[in-house]
């Protein structure tokens, strides 16, 4: 006699449905790894190939000899680990004292600070230089930093999170004679384990993939991050894909990596770092 199923019809559609887009998400990096392989020629061939005719490796090379990719890959890798770590300390911080202190006008403090989110960031961008320029942090690693150090986002996602945090930890830390920081640091802190991970990948792939900003307030070449440098590939003369791929390519390598360990951590926090009854 036949086992029957345990899952229902819409199981098997639910999962065709996410093979489906998993199929769409993976196709563009596909594209991009394939297409560094390729040639300028076969690039820009009708119909395009799914797989590389000829071999070709030397576009990484081009890459490292045209322009100072070393140099802009560990400005983009400090800029973004700095950007990050002070990012997410300054959110959980944050984001603690509007979940856990009494102060007159928190709610109406933090429903101004919230309502920023609703600003786009391209208008924040004339006040911010000028303000930058004004500290003469303009064409400097500061002006690269410190207009990160804080993120409304972050606040907001590390309020709700410690909003549902229990009472009972913090006011048993009282009890032991913790201070607030020491209370913050030994008990808060870690138990946000799940939600910091999903904010560093956050913050780290909105800085270390940051164009706009970087374009406007440095004009060093010494100073260039990874997408600003990659862009000396497109030009009036026509633009340089199998360069562009080939930059774009080891560039996502970082991303990777930080995404893989974050989101190892991410699921060890949901094991381990729940509420026990």
């Amino acid at each position: 006699m036949k086992q029957r199923s345990k899952h229902g019809i819409g199981y098997y559609i639910g999962l065709i449905l996410m093979i489906i887009g998993s199929f769409f998400m993976i196709l563009p990096f596909y594209w991009m790894l394939i297409s560094s392989f390729k040639s300028q020629n076969e690039l820009l061939r009708m119909p395009p190939t799914l797989y590389p005719h000829k071999l070709v490796t030397t576009s990484f090379k081009r890459v490292l000899d045209s322009i100072p990719f070393i140099r802009y890959y560990i400005n983009s890798l400090a800029t973004g680990i700095i950007n990050t770590v002070v990012g997410v300390f300054t959110s959980a911080i944050i984001g603690f004292v509007f979940a856990k202190y009494e102060f007159k006008g928190r709610n109406v403090v933090f429903m101004i600070i919230l309502a920023f989110i609703m600003i786009p960031y391209e208008v924040l961008m004339v006040p911010l230089y000028k303000l930058m320029a004004t500290l003469k942090f303009t064409n400097s690693y500061f002006v690269l930093t410190v207009p990160y150090f804080v993120n409304i986002f972050g606040i907001f996602l590390m309020r709700q999170f410690y909003v549902d945090l229990p009472n009972d930890y913090l006011e048993a830390a009282d009890v032991d004679g913790c201070g607030h920081l020491k209370r913050f640091m030994m008990i808060a802190f870690p138990m946000a384990k799940p939600m910091l991970s999903a904010l560093f990948i956050y913050l780290f792939m909105a800085t270390y993939n940051s164009y706009l900003w970087p374009l406007i307030s440095v004009s060093s070449n010494d100073l260039f991050t990874l997408p600003v440098g990659i862009a000396a590939f497109f030009s009036d003369r026509g633009n340089q894909m199998d360069l562009i791929m080939a930059a774009s390519t080891m560039m996502i390598v970082p991303i990777i990596i930080v995404f893989s360990f974050s989101q190892k951590n991410f699921v060890e926090g949901l094991t381990v770092g729940g509420i026990k009854g």
